[in-house]
């Protein structure tokens, strides 16, 4: 198990640049999208690159998504592999059933909300177009999104550098590798100053409990700061491979499934790596209030129940305390099988009926008409 906290001294090298088209070509970018305006769902897509797969995995009204359809196939002609799905499109929740993936489902029979089923439709797409190497997960509620330019050059350089040393290991299998986003600081829109090094407030409680994790289970003495990182990468073997759960808990809970399978795999060709990624860059989003924040703590400690087995006493202490402590409800997540695990194969039909481009009519130049 590899676990390593990355600082750069510089973010742009000449050499990288050919790495950087190599990554892009072969990367997803995933974005969960609900009820940001479409304004700021533009700038967010404005920032990534044009010729990538962009999978918008959206939760709104659905009354909305024909409108939010229309003005992204306007405001996107250049952009030719854009993908919106609606997180309780009927195929989707048709797939899943078939699937046998019945606790995704509610009792209408479409996918219950949740950012953790939206990132699983992400995951899901990103895997039935089958070309991606790579897949990246950033949320739509971002006021700057220009520091997206520097997590998705830094994710880069970081699985780029992690795949050449794979390929020099001969028969090695692909590695199980994340890269978490670790914001520079979350300002408040309107702040006079902006602190530096400072965590969320979700991450504040939840990292601590996965440093003991990591301390017990592999020995290292490594600082936490990505529990519930909203920006993170993939390889595509790892996010086939590992598990998807419920609402806020999905973050904290693929943290914990990649320290499991680094723990329990027999497998020993193939490598775990987890990066966190401290970056230069402020983080503006939409705060949410107290009460908001309390649920998010409680999905993300939910997610401890599924390994309990292996924790030490301390870290069972800390759980328990931090429940009474704050008044905590149990909420244990749903969890859902990993993709392999549905044996999902490349279908770029099904994927295609999402994609906008595919839906644009076709206009004929007058010049042409006239020879």
């Amino acid at each position: 198990m590899n676990i390593d906290t990355m600082r750069f001294s510089h973010l742009l090298e000449v050499d990288g640049l050919y790495d950087l088209n190599q990554f892009l070509a072969r990367t997803a970018f995933v974005i969960a999208h609900k009820n940001e305006s479409l304004a700021t769902l533009l700038s967010v897509i404005w920032y990534l690159p044009v010729n990538s797969p962009i999978l918008i995995v959206t939760n709104c009204a659905e009354i909305e998504k024909e409108k939010l359809e229309k003005a992204l196939t306007e405001q996107l002609a250049h952009h030719p592999h854009v993908y919106l799905i609606h997180q309780k499109d009927e195929q989707v929740a048709r797939f899943f059933a078939e699937h046998n993936v019945h606790s995704i489902l509610d009792a209408s029979g479409r996918v219950v909300n949740g950012k953790g089923e939206g990132m699983y439709i992400g995951a899901l797409l990103a895997s039935l177009l089958g070309d991606p190497e790579w897949i990246v997960f950033y949320d739509a509620d971002n006021f700057v999104p220009s520091a997206l330019l520097e997590y998705t050059l830094a994710m880069s350089r970081l699985f780029m550098s992690e795949h050449a040393s794979s390929l020099l290991h001969a028969g090695e299998k692909h590695d199980l590798h994340n890269v978490r986003i670790c914001w520079s600081s979350k300002p408040t829109i309107g702040a006079t100053s902006i602190p530096a090094g400072e965590m969320g407030r979700c991450t504040r409680v939840v990292s601590p409990l996965l440093t003991e994790l990591v301390s017990h289970w592999f020995a290292r003495d490594c600082t936490v700061i990505s529990s519930n990182a909203g920006e993170q990468g993939f390889t595509m073997e790892a996010i086939r491979t590992l598990r998807f759960s419920s609402g806020y808990s999905v973050e904290t809970f693929l943290f914990l499934d990649l320290l499991s399978h680094a723990l329990t795999s027999s497998e020993q060709s193939q490598r775990v790596v987890l990066q966190q990624y401290q970056a230069q860059s402020p983080h503006f989003h939409e705060k949410g209030d107290e009460e908001h924040i309390k649920r998010m703590i409680a999905d993300s400690l939910g997610s401890f129940y599924y390994f309990r087995e292996q924790f030490s006493p301390r870290l069972r202490r800390q759980i328990q305390r931090l429940y009474k402590e704050m008044g905590l409800e149990f909420r244990f997540p749903t969890v859902y099988p990993s993709l392999r695990e549905l044996r999902v194969e490349k279908d770029e039909i099904f994927a295609n009926q999402y994609r906008l481009s595919a839906q644009r009519p076709v206009f004929v130049e007058q010049e042409d008409l006239c020879g």
